[in-house]
C-alpha cells in the first residue's frame, strides 16, 4: 500500500519513495502547449507547491519520473530549461526591509550553483533581471513563483505593513514582463488576488486560469480520483469506522468536497486534499485544514468591520468581486472565497453574477466555531453544549425548552460583547445551530420581503421572525402578513410559525411565541 502524501510538496519524493500520487500532468501539458503567462489563485493548503514542484520538475527534464503518467504519453520534448523557483512562505517577511533582504538571499542562492554572482547593491527586482539574462545563455529561463502575496496576507490585518509588503513586490513583480524575451514559462500562485494596478503594475499578460472550467481539477482531488488512488486507505477507515466503503464516501464527500473553481454548472466539484489524506491516515473525522492555521486575519476583519456570519450564506458577487480586492477596501466575500470559506454554487448567465456558499462541514463548523468563540468569548464545549440543547428542542417541538435554551445562553454572554445592534442576537441564533450542522437558512428572500430563519427538522419547517425591543405577537404577525410561510406548503411538512422577542436591556429572549400554520 502506498504511503499519504501528507505534507510532502516535493514531486520527487512523492515519486521515488512511494507515495500516492494523483496525476494532474495532463492539465500541466495543456498549460505549457497553449500558453507562457499563467496565474492560478487557490486556498491555503490545496497543492500549489506540490503543483510548482511538479513543473520544474519537467521542465528540468527529469523524464524518468513522469513514465506512467499523462504527460508522458503526450508530445512533450523534455527539453531542459534553467529553473528559478521562489516560494514567498520560505522567506523572511516581518518588515518591508526584510522582505527586501529576504528576497535578494533566495536569489543569490539560486545562483550560486550556477556560479553566477549577483552584487548586494542590487535590488531584488535588478538582482531578478540580472540571473534570468545570465541563466538565458543557456536557454530560456522557467519562472515559477509560489504564495506570491503571502507576506500581504499575513499583515492584511494591518494596513501600514500590508501597503509596505505590497510596494516591495510591485517594485519586484515590475521586471517580469521586460524578460519575457528570455523567458520559456512564468507562472504565479497565491491565495488571493490583487488587481493589475496594485501589484502586477505592467504585467498585464498573465493568463488568470482561477475561475476556467478547464483547469477547475489542476488542484483538489475529485471522487474518481479518491476511489482510484486511495482504495486501499479507504477500505481500510471503512473498517475502523464500522460501515461500508460507500457509506464512508458520503461522509467524506460531506465534510470535504464542495469546492467549485468555476461557474460551470458541469464542472466537477473537488475536495480539499489535505483534509482526505488527514482523514485517511488518522481515520477520524475532524476540521483538519482549519486546525493548520486558524484564519486570524479574517477574525478579526469580522470583528472590525461588524460583519455577521450569516452576511455569506447564499450570497451573489461579480467576477470582479472574486478576482481582485485590495488592501484600502476589503470585501470579506472577497477574502473568504479566495482563502476558501466559500465557494462557487452556481453562476447566472443572464447578471454574470455567481452564488456563493460554504462548501463543506468542515468549513462551516470550523469557521463558525471559532467566530463564534472570539464573539462571545465562550469555550467551544459550552457552545457545542448549548448547541445541541437548542437543536433537540426543536426536534422535540418543545418551546419550553426552546425558550430556556436560549435564555440559558444569552445570559452567559459578557454585556460588553456586541456585534452589529440589529443583527447580533439574529447572528447568534444562526451560529449557535450551525454550529452542529443544523439545517438552518438566514434572511431568505420572498417576493416581498426576507424571512429571518427557517429550521428544517425531520417533519417540520419553523418560519422564525425576529424582533427587537417589540412583541412576539408582532412577530408572528408579519410572518402572516407577508406569508413567508408559502414557498414550504407544497413539501409535505408541518409548518410552525414562531416569534421571538428580544429585550436589548435585558440583553436576553423577552418572549417566545409560535403557533401551527
Amino acid at each position: 500500500m502506498k504511503k499519504l502524501p501528507i505534507g510532502i510538496q516535493t514531486f520527487s519524493d512523492l515519486i521515488q519513495e512511494n507515495y500516492v500520487y494523483v496525476d494532474k500532468t495532463k492539465y500541466i501539458f495543456d498549460m505549457i502547449d497553449s500558453g507562457k503567462y499563467y496565474f492560478l489563485s487557490r486556498p491555503r493548503r490545496f497543492g500549489k507547491s506540490l503543483l510548482i514542484s511538479t513543473i520544474a520538475n519537467i521542465f528540468n527534464g527529469n523524464k524518468e519520473l513522469f513514465k506512467n503518467l499523462a504527460i508522458n504519453s503526450l508530445p512533450y520534448d523534455w527539453k531542459t530549461y534553467p529553473v528559478i523557483m521562489i516560494s514567498f512562505s520560505d522567506i523572511r517577511y516581518t518588515t518591508a526591509e526584510t522582505l527586501e533582504q529576504g528576497i535578494m538571499l533566495c536569489l543569490q542562492r539560486i545562483a550560486k550553483p550556477y556560479q553566477i554572482i549577483l552584487a548586494n547593491e542590487l535590488s531584488s527586482g535588478e538582482m531578478l533581471q540580472e540571473l534570468v539574462i545570465q541563466l538565458s545563455i543557456s536557454g530560456r529561463v522557467v519562472l515559477l513563483i509560489d504564495e506570491y502575496d503571502y507576506p500581504i496576507i499575513q499583515h492584511i490585518h494591518n494596513e501600514s505593513s500590508a501597503y509596505a509588503m505590497r510596494e516591495t513586490l510591485k517594485a519586484f513583480y515590475s521586471v517580469i514582463k521586460g524578460l519575457d524575451q528570455y523567458l520559456q514559462f512564468c507562472f504565479l500562485t497565491g491565495v488571493s488576488k490583487f488587481s493589475q494596478t496594485s501589484i502586477f503594475s505592467g504585467l498585464n499578460n498573465l493568463n488568470d486560469i482561477s475561475l476556467d472550467r478547464k483547469f477547475n481539477e489542476l488542484l483538489g482531488y475529485t471522487n474518481n480520483e479518491i476511489i482510484t488512488h486511495f482504495q486501499p486507505h479507504l477500505a481500510a477507515a471503512a473498517q475502523y469506522n464500522k460501515c461500508s466503503e460507500e457509506q464512508l464516501l458520503t461522509q467524506i464527500t460531506e465534510w470535504y468536497d464542495g469546492y467549485h473553481f468555476t461557474g460551470d454548472q458541469h464542472a466537477t466539484k473537488m475536495y480539499n486534499p489535505f483534509s482526505v489524506l488527514l482523514f485517511l491516515s488518522k481515520q477520524v473525522f475532524s476540521n483538519y485544514w482549519f486546525k493548520t492555521g486558524t484564519p486570524t486575519f479574517l477574525i478579526n476583519l469580522f470583528k472590525k468591520y461588524n460583519y455577521s456570519m450569516q452576511d455569506f450564506d447564499h450570497i451573489e458577487a461579480t467576477e470582479n468581486e472574486l478576482g481582485a480586492f485590495e488592501i484600502e477596501n476589503i470585501s470579506l466575500k472577497t477574502l473568504l472565497f479566495q482563502t476558501g470559506y466559500l465557494t462557487i454554487k452556481s453562476y447566472n448567465s443572464l447578471t454574470r453574477n455567481y452564488l456563493l456558499t460554504y462548501p463543506n462541514k468542515e468549513t462551516v463548523d470550523s469557521l463558525v466555531e471559532h467566530l463564534f468563540t472570539s464573539l462571545t468569548t465562550k469555550s467551544g464545549l459550552l457552545i457545542n453544549n448549548a448547541a445541541v440543547a437548542l437543536l433537540h428542542a426543536f426536534e422535540e417541538y418543545n418551546f419550553e425548552k426552546i425558550h430556556m435554551a436560549l435564555t440559558q445562553f444569552f445570559a452567559s454572554i459578557p454585556y460588553t460583547i456586541k456585534i452589529n445592534a440589529e443583527k447580533y442576537y439574529q447572528t447568534i441564533f444562526y451560529v449557535l445551530l450551525k454550529v452542529i450542522g443544523a439545517d438552518i437558512i438566514v434572511e431568505q428572500p420572498t417576493n416581498i420581503g426576507r424571512i429571518d430563519a427557517v429550521i428544517q427538522t425531520k417533519d417540520k419547517y419553523f418560519v422564525i421572525e425576529m424582533k427587537i425591543n417589540d412583541t412576539a405577537d408582532i412577530a408572528l404577525k408579519q410572518i402572516k402578513q407577508n406569508k413567508y410561510y408559502q414557498s414550504y406548503q407544497l413539501l409535505n411538512k408541518e409548518i410552525i410559525l414562531v416569534g421571538i422577542a428580544f429585550d436589548t436591556t435585558l440583553n436576553n429572549v423577552s418572549e417566545i411565541k409560535h403557533e401551527k400554520l
